[in-house]
């Protein structure tokens, strides 16, 4: 198992009520990724998101990549997700080849059709359209990834520069059952998170694995690390609170709605008003969402967590756990 971040600069209120700014949420993932260079943790993940205020600062996550692959030497890089429907495949290829060579090849990419309703809006997208949108798109990525050619209008375009081969393995974000079932067949990771109680998440990966044993598999949850667990629970508590409420408010619409293509998120809407009525953290324990403390039962990982407390376990609701199989 490989323990890695995610980052989605978020900027939840501050003790004394005041919103960060984003530059200093920048200064702070800088910060957050020159520790885990030193530290050893896999990767730094970050998201693409658009729209969405405080919930997060990530419109540009390949800048930001960027500036970290200058400033750290072996944690790898994570793209994800990308929301394929909102973008063209071949600008994506380039931004992936070009930021490869920046960190000396530990970029690593994952692709979504995009879990916001705001967001979709803002770039006049249909969610009925996003599926079929979604399957093209990714075909085409992938063979400008593995051919490093595009070709349209019967002329030949290569791409400057070519994409390593390094870049043709990808993974795929995953909430319904389908779309676990659909990165198996297209023979992609699988990137899952706390959008539904972990029993059923657990069903899902237990059947992407049977049907493509050799396939990674992530699971992000909200992570604090600490030797005390009460007092991990205090420090971490309200932010990680702040994230899930922001988490309920982004994904309303698609929760609660009947949207056309994302009929699985309606199938969850039973848990916002659950959610939203008794939201705590033993709720968030008991989903399987969140970890606060750590125990002795993750084993020497115990040995790094007075280091782990000083340099990135800070309060921020921003920066959550993934766990890469």
């Amino acid at each position: 198992m490989e323990i890695d971040l995610f980052v989605e600069l978020a900027r939840p209120p501050r003790p004394d009520g005041v919103t960060p700014a984003v530059s200093d949420v920048y200064d702070d993932l800088i910060a957050i990724a020159k520790a885990a260079d030193q530290l050893g943790i896999g990767a730094i993940w970050l998201p693409e998101h658009h729209f969405l205020g405080d919930y997060s600062a990530s419109a540009a996550p390949d800048m930001l990549l960027a500036a970290i692959a200058r400033e750290t030497t072996s944690v790898r890089l994570g793209f994800a997700i990308l929301p394929l429907p909102i973008h063209d495949p071949v600008r994506i290829a380039e931004r992936l080849a070009t930021l490869d060579v920046l960190s000396g090849g530990r970029v690593m990419w994952g692709v979504g059709r995009g879990v916001t309703k705001t967001e979709l809006d803002g770039f006049g997208v249909d969610p009925s359209n996003t599926r079929e949108q979604f399957g093209t798109r990714l075909a085409e990525l992938r063979r400008y990834l593995d051919t490093g050619v595009l070709e349209r209008g019967g002329q030949r375009f290569d791409l400057n520069p070519a994409p390593s081969p390094r870049l043709r393995e990808g993974w795929m974000a995953a909430v319904s059952p389908e779309s676990f079932d659909l990165a198996a067949q297209l023979g992609l990771g699988v990137l899952t998170g706390p959008f539904k109680p972990w029993p059923m998440i657990n069903a899902d990966l237990k059947r992407y694995r049977a049907a493509y044993p050799s396939g990674p598999s992530s699971f992000t949850m909200a992570a604090y690390c600490g030797l005390d667990h009460e007092q991990s629970r205090r420090r971490a508590g309200p932010g990680i609170l702040w994230a899930y409420r922001r988490i309920l408010d982004v994904t309303r619409t698609m929760m609660v709605q009947q949207v056309a293509g994302y009929e699985h998120y309606r199938k969850l809407g039973w848990l916002t008003p659950l959610l939203e009525g008794a939201l705590s953290l033993g709720v968030l324990e008991a989903l399987g969402a969140s970890l606060l403390a750590l125990q002795a039962s993750l084993g020497s990982a115990r040995q790094f967590a007075p280091q782990i407390s000083t340099q990135l376990a800070r309060p921020r609701s921003s920066m959550s756990t993934r766990k890469r199989r």
